[in-house]
């Protein structure tokens, strides 16, 4: 516990913000635990997406990180980005809309958008400035639109995603997540950059939690969707969830994420648990 302490005050913050493509910007921090195998991450990110005009936020970030994204933010608005003209909760969990009162108070002309089916339980007081929107609508940041669009691994029945058309950048919420290493220095680094990162592992041990269903079924159908998403609809050059490193190189890392989201699917249908593939389990076994 006293290691986990110590890193609890490392400045995870200060890899971030980071441009990940023009005009878009990765922001946030990290959650940690202490496992058998070293101090463990899964971001709590959150991306700025700027237009000419207008920018977006997607995702609030967690309540425990607001002074850390709320200076993350106006220090981009201090070097003259536009200031966020919308607030995009992906959906109704705190790590994803659990700043968004404190964000429509701090940028008072700014306006939520997304599907916020029953938000009004919560806000009553801001309604007037909810933008109801469905997969397939669109904003215009000035030069550049922003699209939402369906959210294939999905866990709650108002989530959506985002997609940037100017950069192809795909905004995937908790789809897509996977740990990384704190120890090894890996906060704010893509994918790509992290050698030997065991990403069917950790995303399999994610997905699992994250996204309950899939212990109950395949994940098979998901997989060929995701596939028509990045491929044929939305042709995708960056991933940036929520909870994993950010892709920038599709081709190279998404099969590592489709071989643990199958390991699932391979487990779900033989009735195994997945803990049977845990590396930290068999790592404490030993």
């Amino acid at each position: 516990m006293a290691k986990l302490l110590n890193y609890l005050h490392t400045p995870v913050k200060s890899c971030l913000p980071r441009e990940i493509a023009s005009g878009v910007w990765w922001l946030g921090d990290c959650f940690l635990w202490e496992t058998s195998i070293g101090i463990e991450h899964a971001y709590s990110s959150i991306y700025l997406i700027v237009g000419s005009e207008k920018s977006i936020l997607v995702d609030t970030g967690h309540l425990k990180d607001w002074t850390v994204v709320r200076d993350q933010v106006d220090g981009l608005v201090a070097k003259g980005i536009p200031a966020p003209a919308y607030f995009f909760p992906t959906h109704p969990e705190v790590t994803h809309s659990g700043n968004l009162g404190r964000w429509m108070k701090h940028f008072p002309e700014a306006k939520a958008i997304g599907d916020l089916r029953d938000y009004q339980l919560i806000f009553p007081e801001l309604v007037d400035r909810f933008i109801n929107v469905k997969e397939g609508d669109e904003v215009d940041l000035g030069g550049r639109k922003f699209v939402f669009v369906e959210a294939v691994l999905l866990d709650m029945v108002n989530t959506l995603w985002g997609y940037d058309r100017q950069e192809k950048v795909l905004f995937s919420s908790d789809g897509l997540g996977f740990g990384h290493f704190h120890e090894a220095g890996q906060c704010g680094l893509f994918a790509e950059e992290i050698p030997d990162l065991p990403i069917p592992e950790l995303t399999g041990i994610f997905m699992e939690y994250a996204l309950y269903w899939t212990r109950l079924k395949s994940a098979e159908p998901e997989i060929e969707r995701l596939r028509k998403l990045i491929e044929d609809d939305y042709p995708t050059r960056i991933i940036a969830s929520a909870h994993g490193s950010v892709v920038t190189d599709p081709k190279k890392t998404i099969p590592l994420i489709k071989e643990g989201l199958s390991r699932i699917s391979k487990m779900t249908v033989v009735g195994k648990a997945m803990k049977a593939d845990n590396p930290y389990d068999q790592k404490g076994a030993d």
